[in-house]
């Protein structure tokens, strides 16, 4: 039940939210019909704004792509095309759809001439970005559409509007890099990159269309009622080919964008030791079997502790997520791997003595158990200090927070007669020390391992 009080607001939501109030419907049809239209001097602004948009691409610049689409007139075509839907303009629709097509040859021969000549092949971040159309960008292009035509039916001031859909909807780009694809003959680029185009400039046409009919513009007498009903029909069809693969891959981008965001903190909480540092860490998506691959620098882990990590992975949400972590010093027995071997032969002599009594070659087996712990004494001398040694550092320097020391291939001198100690040492910090610092911090190492040469590399953690 409507209210006394309630009637003051209602009468306020419909001001504001109303867009017939506003409409200024000769001059929207007015400013519609001109910008389908294709001019010598608009064909002129297209070509410029693809080659600027191309060489932004090319060189992988944000903001030159930005400048580019402002300049770009295709929004006019695709607006023309949807307000012809909505209004039953048969004549306004072959314009803009002629016209479209004209333009996005235009594009495509220019940024094909233009990447075929260019020194740079090398496909950037930025044309790789517009290759994988999905559901989100129907959603930009339908808001895109809608608050484009909102604007050019306002009355006032729309200047801010405009340009803002130009670049939210971004329709030079993908064409750019369709041309990529042509230039290099790469077809999935081309493929990829004119789908993303096709769903842009549907998108818009339908959200176009859908605010032509809420504010009630009127329809142009249809000479031809059969024509605009199979028009319709082909709207449908395209919207439904387009939305369901696009619907697919946002399905898939979103669980993709789930198993890295788990990837990235099962690293940074299960892979954060003392005296080892996660190298080359690869995160790979698929649908039934993603991995994580890493490579540890330090001290090798054992098989037990891997498998520990990897029983880690379900409380992640990372079930079907394999763990390989590549150790280049872990064909090396630890000290304790020895030890574990010299405690299961004594246990086996001791066993086998209580059960048959002593054997003939019993000194042999204790000869072998002596060499098994000496073997196990000289590696625990050799047992690098890691724990020690960043204890000492970070005294030192309190930005550091964490040491990796593996040995690395002994090497031999030119006399041929002693091997080199050569250490490999990955040190992470909180802030990056100096170059100084850096010279410092090598040598003191060098002194306190007691080796022949260091090989420093500084990672910057957060």
């Amino acid at each position: 039940m409507i209210t006394t009080r309630s009637r003051p607001l209602i009468a306020l939501a419909r001001q504001v939210l109303s867009l017939r109030e506003e409409t200024d419907y000769e001059s929207t049809i007015q400013q519609v019909r001109e910008a389908s239209e294709l001019r010598s001097g608009g064909v002129w602004a297209l070509a410029f704004a693809i080659l600027i948009a191309s060489v932004g691409l090319n060189v992988n610049s944000t903001a030159v792509i930005i400048g580019a689409m402002l300049i770009s007139p295709l929004m006019g075509p695709i607006v023309g095309a949807g307000f012809a839907l909505g209004t039953d303009d048969l004549p306004l629709l072959r314009l803009s759809t002629r016209n479209l097509l004209v333009s996005t040859g235009i594009a495509l021969g220019a940024s094909t001439l233009y990447f075929a000549i260019s020194p740079l092949a090398d496909a950037q971040s930025e044309l790789l970005a517009r290759t994988h159309p999905n559901l989100y960008d129907v959603l930009i292009a339908l808001f895109g559409g809608g608050a484009g035509i909102v604007a050019t039916s306002r009355k006032a001031n729309k200047s801010t509007v405009i340009p803002g859909v130009a670049i939210a909807t971004a329709l030079m780009p993908p064409l750019c890099t369709a041309g990529f694809g042509l230039a290099h003959l790469d077809w999935w680029f081309f493929f990829g990159a004119m789908n993303l185009f096709v769903i842009n400039a549907l998108f818009i046409c339908l959200a176009t269309l859908v605010f032509v009919r809420v504010m009630r513009f009127a329809r142009a007498t249809a000479d031809d009622e059969s024509r605009t009903a199979r028009a319709h029909v082909l709207v449908v069809l395209m919207t439904l080919g387009l939305l369901v693969p696009s619907a697919y891959t946002a399905w898939t981008a979103v669980q993709e964008t789930r198993f890295r965001s788990a990837a990235r903190r099962f690293v940074a909480e299960q892979l954060n030791f003392a005296d080892q540092t996660a190298l080359n860490v690869a995160l790979t998506y698929r649908r039934d079997s993603s991995s994580i691959e890493a490579t540890l620098i330090g001290e090798p882990m054992t098989s037990a502790a891997v498998d520990s990590l990897k029983q880690r992975l379900p409380s992640y949400g990372l079930s079907r997520t394999r763990l390989a972590l590549r150790q280049p010093f872990s064909k090396q027995l630890s000290p304790g791997q020895i030890g574990e071997l010299v405690r299961e032969g004594l246990q086996q002599s001791n066993d086998s003595r209580l059960e048959r009594g002593p054997e003939p070659n019993s000194g042999a087996k204790d000869a072998l158990i002596r060499t098994l712990q000496d073997e196990a004494s000289r590696l625990r001398a050799r047992e690098l200090p890691t724990a020690a040694v960043t204890q000492e550092l970070a005294a030192l320097y309190p930005a550091l927070n964490a040491l990796g020391v593996s040995r690395l291939a002994p090497v031999v001198v030119d006399t041929g007669t002693r091997k080199q100690q050569l250490l490999g040492v990955v040190a992470r910090w909180r802030r990056l020390p100096s170059a100084d610092e850096r010279r410092r911090v090598q040598s003191w190492l060098v002194v306190r391992l007691q080796a022949d040469s260091v090989e420093l590399t500084n990672v910057l953690v957060r």
